[in-house]
């Protein structure tokens, strides 16, 4: 008899996929893992952030559930215009938000913040708190920072140079991202930004295979 079996055939990206899920779904630890599961994959699919949030920093930071996209938008609207700011004027913006203060107290901390701050590394770790990891901190900033207003999610752009920097703050921070993976990751970037007018768009990296930012 003829062995009429149809050959099984695993496709290549399946084990980093896997890989990546699993390394995900231990970090965010979450309390029903098949809902869990339906949202991290309807999001891939969708090109959307990730619900994701690395185990470390739920472990020792607040629950950040209260700092929203709109809310952090909605601050950079009102102090953005000024490169550095006072601790004192973003705990006064941040009150009038009604978020957790034991979150910014968090986020101070981690930034390792003086009296004046550069208000875009305020920024960039408001972004990693709602993404949990910095390819979604990297897609929230970018929706938010959107400097093409005909450029609707799933997509959006903002010019290469800030987001080197913010991609570079967030790496030096999370203090994982070897600088051979960065360098990499910025050059293949800024090429891409050569051929559309030097902006990054979250389409360039969001499921590429090349470009992993951390």
């Amino acid at each position: 008899m003829s062995n009429t079996r149809k050959k099984v055939v695993i496709p290549p990206e399946l084990p980093e996929l896997l890989k990546q899920f699993t390394k995900d779904a231990i970090r965010t630890q979450p309390e029903d893992l098949i809902q869990w599961s339906t949202l991290y994959f309807t999001a891939l699919v969708q090109e959307k952030p990730l619900p994701v949030r690395d185990n470390l920093e739920k472990a020792t930071a607040p629950n950040s559930m209260d700092l929203t996209p709109q809310a952090l938008q909605a601050m950079h609207s009102q102090v953005g215009s000024n490169s550095k700011v006072t601790k004192g004027q973003i705990v006064e913006v941040w009150k009038s938000f009604g978020l957790s203060q034991d979150l910014l107290k968090h986020i101070f901390a981690v930034g390792s913040f003086g009296d004046e701050i550069e208000w875009i590394k305020f920024f960039a770790l408001g972004c990693s708190y709602l993404g949990g990891t910095i390819k979604n901190a990297m897609v929230h900033a970018c929706y938010m920072l959107n400097s093409d207003s005909s450029c609707l999610p799933p997509d959006a752009v903002i010019p290469y140079d800030t987001f080197r920097y913010l991609y570079t703050y967030l790496a030096a921070v999370d203090g994982e991202v070897a600088q051979t993976q960065l360098d990499r990751a910025l050059s293949q970037l800024e090429s891409l930004s050569r051929d559309n007018n030097g902006v990054v768009k979250v389409t360039d990296f969001i499921n590429s295979r090349t470009i992993r930012l951390g």
